[in-house]
């Protein structure tokens, strides 16, 4: 029986040395692990000729599973997303069209603390003033923690600054969650299934991420907690979306994920233990049966 086929689309600067991101080693480990055939390109690779989409001279139509790690290049995104969603539905982990729509923050916003999201200044600076307390901004398209600001309620001026570093952008300004100094849970969802969580202590009260010094600990998932990162992880796979981070505090949503979600190499070195087959057999049940 021919070994299942998958390739991982890898950029340079999509590997990273980001601390909890590995997984442009951690994945492909996990599927060689498993008795996979694993291939290797660039995101740009992928080129359309007359018989089909390609990659480095291989038809991606002989591959079981594509697994893009991160965006990609900047430059000529769309275009490779157009290229991408000529593909049948789940042979990529995670649909082009979801990694459009909805990575980031302003997916699932029904699930989350309350919040407003502006490219001007003045409209989150005005919500603040109608709202007095306390409020987190942070760029929508941010990520690893950074560009990430508590805000006091007279602390209107850093809304300009801030955004002025990065004009055009539009920003989320959402109210201040104390529970945060208590961390933030990370659950790593894989077809519709809960892989493994752990919990991201921020060092400094308010950045949990690991790349901003975040500790990782062990953690269990309360009534709610589950309740709430199933119903995601539901939604996830009715969307086609195979591979997501549901970041929560609490029973509060935080952030969905879906474009390279950092975790596996932080489970297995937290729990001891390989998170690597189960994510694999995971996999396997999002692959379409032939």
């Amino acid at each position: 029986m021919p070994r299942p086929q998958i390739l991982f689309l890898i950029s340079p600067h999509s590997q990273g040395n980001r601390q909890g991101n590995d997984n442009a080693r951690t994945l492909p480990r996990a599927f060689r692990d498993a008795g996979w055939q694993v291939s290797e390109n660039k995101h740009n690779s992928i080129h359309r000729t007359p018989s089909g989409l390609v990659s480095n001279g291989n038809a991606l139509a002989n591959y079981d599973l594509i697994w893009p790690v991160g965006f990609g290049p900047r430059q000529g995104f769309f275009d490779w997303l157009q290229l991408m969603s000529e593909l049948p539905p789940r042979k990529v982990i995670n649909s082009p069209a979801a990694l459009a729509l909805k990575h980031g923050k302003a997916a699932w916003g029904e699930h989350s603390a309350r919040h407003y999201i502006a490219a001007d200044p003045q409209t989150l600076i005005d919500a603040m003033q109608a709202e007095p307390g306390q409020w987190i901004l942070k760029p929508l398209a941010g990520s690893f923690g950074e560009g990430v600001k508590h805000l006091q309620p007279n602390e209107t001026q850093t809304v300009i600054t801030e955004m002025h570093k990065r004009p055009g952008d539009y920003f989320v300004l959402q109210r201040f969650l104390p529970e945060v100094a208590l961390g933030e849970t990370r659950s790593l969802v894989v077809a519709g299934r809960i892989i493994g969580s752990y919990l991201r202590v921020p060092t400094d009260q308010l950045h949990a991420n690991l790349a901003q010094q975040g500790e990782a600990q062990v953690t269990v998932l309360d009534h709610n907690q589950s309740t709430l990162v199933e119903a995601i992880a539901k939604d996830l796979l009715t969307q086609n979306i195979g591979f997501a981070a549901v970041d929560t505090v609490d029973d509060i949503l935080m952030e969905v994920n879906i474009a390279n979600p950092g975790g596996l190499g932080t489970l297995n070195r937290l729990y001891d233990q390989d998170f690597g087959p189960a994510l694999v057999q995971a996999a396997e049940g999002f692959i379409p049966a032939t």
